[in-house]
Parts: C-alpha cells; structure tokens; sequence
C-alpha cells in the first residue's frame, strides 16, 4: 500500500505542478529540443508513476481482482468489508489506463485523417490559383501569411504581401523558420500533445501540453532560422509580421534578443523536470516504510 500511495501522490503532483515547470522551461534559454525532453519527461514520469501504482495493486501479496469479482457479487458487502486503498488505486486506475489509452488511439486516428484532409485540400486548391517557385507556394493576396503543411509533397505556402513587406533577408529568414518545422516533425509533435491532451483532459499538464508545444515548436524554428541569418533578421522579419504583439510573440522576440544569455536557468529547470518525480517517490516510500516499521515490529 506505500508504494502504491507514494506512486498516486507523485502522478499527482507531477500532473499538477507539471505546467508551471513548463513555463519556466518555456522562458529559460536552452537548446531547442531539450524544451520538448522536459516535457516528454514530465509527462512520461506522470504516466510511468500512475501504471506503477496499478501494477503493484496488482502485484504478489494482493488479491484485486478476487476481491474485485467478490465485491461485484455482493459478497463482501454482506461481511461489512470494503475494497482497501490499494485495491481502490488498483482499479480505478486500470479502468483510467485503458480509458485513457482508447480516448488517445482515437484521437491519434482522427488527427492524422484531418492533416491529410488538409493537406489534400491545401495541394488542390494552391495548384488552382498559383504555382510554386523554390519550392515556396506563392499566394497571389496582400495579407501577410506564412504557414507550412506537412505531407506529400510539404507545402511552404507565403502570400505576396508579404514579399511585398519584408527585404529580402527577411524572407528568406521566414522560408527557413517553416521549413524547419517540415524538418523536425512538428506537426508529429503538435498531433502528439493534442491526443494527450483528449486521452487526460482533467490532468493540468496533459491539458496544457498543446499551448506548450506550439509555443516550444515556434521557439524551436526561430533558433535554427536565426542560425542562418541571424537572430536580428528574424526578429525583424517577426515584428513585422505581427505589429501587435501578443504574448506568444513577445517571448519568441524575447529569445531571440537574448541567445546568448545565460542557459543557467534552463538547465536548472531539466534537472528539475528529470529529478523531482524520481525523487518525490522515493522520499515518500521511504518516509512511509520508517513511518510504518514500528507498528510491523511490534503486530
């Protein structure tokens, strides 16, 4: 039963207090892809520590699913008897395992139909009113647009007002900032947090994985189009595109003013997202193994 305590209490508090280490992760200066470590980590310790509860509910020296059939048949509530903490946790928690894993498939599927659905729409309808160059679809609008879509072929689509907006540095600075997302399978990413987010809607950090990967995936783009051309070039060719800053945009000028900061707090905050699960679960099986040795010495 300790273990499996200590297990619900570190899935618990993972699933709750995830978020907000995410959001130190967001703002700390570090490598692109150790934003998405931190979170695969916190999420995965979450998932890890919640399979680990269940599996040792049903573990040797338990009986959950004799007593589970004998309290569905009535049997012990005519002995006055009740399913005990780690029966409960074992239950309930396979229940929600394969719940969740059947509200995550399902999701996964319908995702994956609707990004080939829009792309199939997006490659049909980009070949009836413009033509690509340099492999960049060119959308004859004065509206300032850039967006990429993953498939076969990946679609780079920018309009003509923006040509017309940006130097031609610029330009080529927003052309790489969206074929890095086509290099590195963010819209896979994107897709990933959207299902866990359906699979555990009432957990905050699987809630709160998408607006986090959005926001981790542009970061990410930034950095390797700022490579190239420079963080200065990017950042212009940001403000220009969105003169009305909202707060997604502010932190990506934000990163991208400061790339040489310091990574201090960055990898304060993996070592963090690493350790605190680890940690958590062992101090609290430890502490309710001492707690409970002198009442074993003495039965």
């Amino acid at each position: 039963m300790i273990v499996s305590a200590a297990l619900v209490v570190t899935a618990a508090v993972v699933g709750v207090c995830g978020p907000a280490l995410l959001r130190r992760v967001l703002r700390a200066r570090m490598p692109a892809p150790l934003r998405f470590v931190a979170w695969i980590l916190l999420l995965g310790s979450m998932i890890v520590a919640g399979s680990g509860a269940v599996a040792a509910a049903f573990g040797p020296g338990h009986e959950v699913a004799r007593r589970l059939v004998a309290w569905l048949r009535l049997d012990t509530l005519r002995h006055h008897e009740v399913l005990h903490l780690d029966e409960v946790v074992g239950v309930s928690g396979a229940l929600l395992a394969v719940t969740a894993a059947g509200a995550f498939a399902l999701a996964s599927i319908r995702l994956h139909r609707h990004q080939l659905r829009l792309h199939d729409r997006h490659f049909a309808e980009l070949s009836m009113v413009c033509r690509a160059r340099a492999g960049v679809w060119w959308l004859p609008l004065e509206e300032k647009l850039a967006y990429s879509i993953a498939g076969k072929p990946d679609l780079v689509v920018l309009s003509e007002g923006l040509a017309k907006d940006l130097s031609e540095p610029e330009l080529a600075a927003v052309v790489d900032h969206e074929r890095s997302h086509l290099r590195g399978r963010h819209h896979r990413l994107v897709g990933l947090a959207h299902a866990v987010s359906a699979a555990l809607p009432f957990v905050p950090l699987a809630r709160q994985s998408p607006e986090f990967v959005a926001a981790a995936v542009e970061l990410s783009a930034d950095a390797a189009a700022g490579r190239r051309h420079g963080p200065a070039i990017v950042s212009a060719a940001l403000d220009r595109m969105h003169p009305v800053r909202s707060a997604a945009t502010a932190l990506r000028l934000e990163h991208l003013a400061r790339s040489h900061g310091n990574a201090m707090t960055g990898i304060l905050a993996l070592a963090t997202a690493a350790l605190l699960p680890v940690s958590m679960a062992a101090t609290l099986i430890v502490a309710g193994a001492w707690t409970a040795t002198p009442a074993l010495l003495h039965a």
